[in-house]
């Protein structure tokens, strides 16, 4: 499709934008339901159009697919992964989506405004190639450091900061008529075996850490839910009445449908809470990829019942003007223009997806300002991260296949032609007049001799891991991490020049190289415009102003681990389980480290300039809500640049709650020298409540409570007190 008639569609599909209140979504939703026969709900409570090949959907369909209702206007449900980007399962894909930074990149930003922007423009390539279901966003608040897919999460280690971001990106997404699924619901905390392990959760850690991002999607306008693979306290997520009927849907009020994750159902669960099993085909000789939602066992529900669960999958088709504006229906070759020739990948979004590079990059050290750097300098680049290729056929033959740009699984968006680091630098060096000599053999030995003969100003050491779906990360190291600490020893040794280190990763690592070098970079996978984005910061283009949503321990061994079964115990039928008992409790995400010394804490970021804060007395009186906490913000240093003004309350002592602070309001401030802005944040009753497991509900505590504001979880820059009597 060219880009005129992109644009054309895209603005007609503005002029058609649904506003209907929900109250009359429902209505409407329950009026269609009603007029459908037995054949044509059982068409929309399970998948179809798969065949025999698992992970991959077959040509012309979509990750996920229901039948339409013609006479009724209701449109195919084309679900396709993932919260990320487009997922790209054939090579005629490639290249015509926009391979965006990972979910955990744009938590980095700390940018609620950038999080609409992302939203609205994958909103409109998932239309564009004909998906109107948009499998996303993955919320699941990190516990363990190595989980496969903590790259895929929004919240990082913080169910508040997923909770805040998502509400910008449901709303982006919903704006261009697809409908977004939060997921996974809940405790899908690693991928070891993630449909064996059970996760047992107090109540008190599910209310307080677990579910709060998915709670904040439902607020957010969120109708689609999507539940996990595993169990949770002994019953396996897309089977459990507590979880799905009772808390979310009961509780929380929530008014939309829950889908189960692929093959995640293992019997049927309809009177559980579930309304759509997905994908809804069998593998013959697996006995973890049945179906359950048959003919036979939908025929045993009462009518009305039935009818409620359509209703429930319609409401979001209705609410966000899926019947208004129609996609293709890829039964005999539908969606074939759609998926494989439509180019939904516009100047704007690349110009977008550098941007979010750039502003995902974490300045975790920066000595004697390093960084920026200036121009007509000699850089040597070393390490083969710097110039990381790959091989599209082979991901393409292997599903859970990553690289350094993306993840492997469900959730990757192969780029075409990625840009490395040490291309990004070339290319700013067109500008700022600097040479490049470049090794990338990870031979420490011969890439100290060539930063020495070239006599650099600088070095730029590069580092990364990637990771998949299905398995968790080895270890927390870096592929490259005994050549980047021999390399940095052997330049710190000779003190001829600064060095900088970049690391491209999923998640959380170890830095042994830290107290080597002289400034480091981190960047959560980044997608095509990687070395763009990164060469912005190196260069100065862009002031960093990103903060870490996880923890970088000093030792892998303080993390937590996966849950492993017990030795020779066989994990093969749905009914084999392990248990993974969640002692923490909400000592959970960043807090888990709270007396434990780690080499960058959850919040860390540097800038290019400096900020300097105030404290104002906090007011719990004349202000609508708990207590009104207004702090000022200075541009303390030369250049523009942004803070996060992060606030962390301590509830009073004795009470179980984290002895550092929890988060519980943050505000990005873009300021220029010299120049202040008061930011106010708002602790609402929702803020300064415990859940009571006894009474099974929110309770306010009396006491003292404290708030810290800091430039990150352990730079505590200003304190105050409030009381509740």
């Amino acid at each position: 499709i060219c880009t005129e008639d992109y644009n054309s569609l895209l603005q007609r599909k503005k002029q058609r934008r649904s506003s209907m209140s929900l109250d009359d979504a429902i209505q409407k939703a329950r009026e269609l339901a009603s007029k459908m026969s037995f054949d044509e709900k059982s068409q929309i409570v399970k998948g179809t159009a798969y065949d025999t090949n698992v992970w991959n959907p077959p040509p012309g369909f979509f990750v996920g697919n229901t039948a339409a209702v013609k006479h009724l206007g209701i449109p195919s449900l084309n679900l396709q992964d993932n919260g990320q980007g487009y997922r790209t399962t054939d090579v005629r894909i490639i290249g015509k989506v926009t391979a965006y930074p990972s979910t955990l990149a744009v938590a980095a930003t700390w940018d609620r405004e950038l999080g609409f922007t992302w939203g609205e423009a994958l909103g409109k390539e998932f239309f564009a190639k004909g998906g109107n279901v948009l499998l996303g966003p993955g919320l699941n608040v990190h516990r363990v450091a190595r989980n496969g897919r903590n790259v895929e999460y929004l919240s990082g280690e913080a169910g508040f900061l997923g909770a805040e971001l998502v509400h910008g990106y449901i709303k982006g997404v919903h704006s261009q008529n697809v409908v977004t699924v939060m997921k996974h619901f809940i405790g899908n905390n690693q991928e070891t075996l993630r449909s064996f392990v059970d996760s047992i959760i107090s109540q008190r850690a599910l209310w307080e850490v677990y579910y709060q991002p998915f709670q904040a999607a439902l607020e957010a306008g969120c109708l689609s839910t999507m539940c996990a693979y595993n169990l949770v306290n002994g019953i396996h997520a897309c089977q459990n009445g507590d979880i799905m009927q009772t808390d979310l849907k009961d509780t929380m009020g929530y008014k939309g449908f829950i889908m189960s994750d692929w093959w995640a159902l293992h019997a049927f669960s309809a009177l559980k809470g579930l309304d759509q099993e997905m994908p809804g085909n069998k593998i013959d000789g697996n006995p973890m990829n049945q179906v359950y939602d048959t003919t036979k066992d939908l025929s045993t529900l009462p009518e009305d019942f039935l009818e409620s669960m359509v209703a429930r999958i319609l409401l979001p088709v209705v609410k966000y003007g899926l019947i208004e504006n129609p996609v293709c229906n890829p039964v005999n070759g539908g969606c074939d223009h759609q998926i494989y020739e439509v180019n939904a990948r516009s100047p704007e979004h690349q110009q977008l997806a550098r941007r979010m590079v750039a502003e995902s990059v974490i300045l975790l050290k920066n000595e004697d300002e390093t960084l920026p750097l200036g121009k007509d300098l000699t850089i040597a680049v070393l390490g083969s991260a710097c110039q990381s290729k790959q091989d599209i056929t082979q991901m393409l033959d292997k599903w859970d296949l990553g690289n350094y740009y993306t993840v492997g699984g469900s959730g990757r968006v192969i780029p075409k032609d990625p840009v490395s680091i040490l291309e990004g630098i070339q290319d700013a060096c067109k500008f700022a007049n600097c040479k490049v000599h470049s090794d990338l053999s990870d031979d420490a030995e011969v890439a100290s001799k060539v930063a020495q003969e070239a006599k650099a100003d600088v070095t730029v050491i590069c580092g990364a891991t990637t990771s998949t779906e299905g398995m968790d990360r080895a270890s927390l190291s870096i592929d490259q991490e005994s050549f980047v600490v021999e390399v940095a020893k052997k330049l710190d040794a000779l003190d001829a020049m600064p060095t900088v280190v970049v690391t491209l990763i999923p998640g959380s690592i170890v830095m042994p190289w830290t107290s080597y070098v002289d400034a480091e970079l981190a960047v959560f996978l980044a997608g095509e415009a990687t070395g763009l984005g990164i060469a912005d910061v190196l260069f100065g283009y862009v002031n960093p102003g990103a903060k870490s949503p996880v923890t970088f321990p000093l030792h892998e061994s303080d993390t937590i681990p996966p849950c492993e079964p017990p030795k020779g115990k066989p994990m093969v039928e749905p009914t084999d389980s392990f248990p993974c008992d969640y002692t923490e409790g909400v000592m959970a995400g960043f807090t888990f480290y709270e007396d434990i010394e780690v080499q960058y804490p959850f919040g860390h970021g540097l800038s290019y300039t400096t900020f300097g804060v105030e404290l104002e007395p906090i007011s719990g009186t004349d202000c609508d809500a708990r207590a009104c906490i207004t702090v000022q913000v200075t541009n303390t240093g030369p250049v523009p640049g942004s803070e996060v003004v992060q606030l962390y309350l301590v509830f009073p002592p004795g009470l179980g709650e984290p002895k550092r602070g929890v988060l519980r309001g943050f505000q990005k401030v873009s300021l220029l020298p010299d120049f202040s802005k008061k930011v106010v944040m708002k602790l609402l009753e929702k803020d300064v409540s415990i859940y009571d497991e006894t009474q099974k509900k929110w309770t306010v505590p009396k006491g003292r409570f404290t708030v810290m504001i800091g430039s990150s979880s352990r730079d505590i820059l200003a304190e105050g007190h409030f009381d509740i009597e």
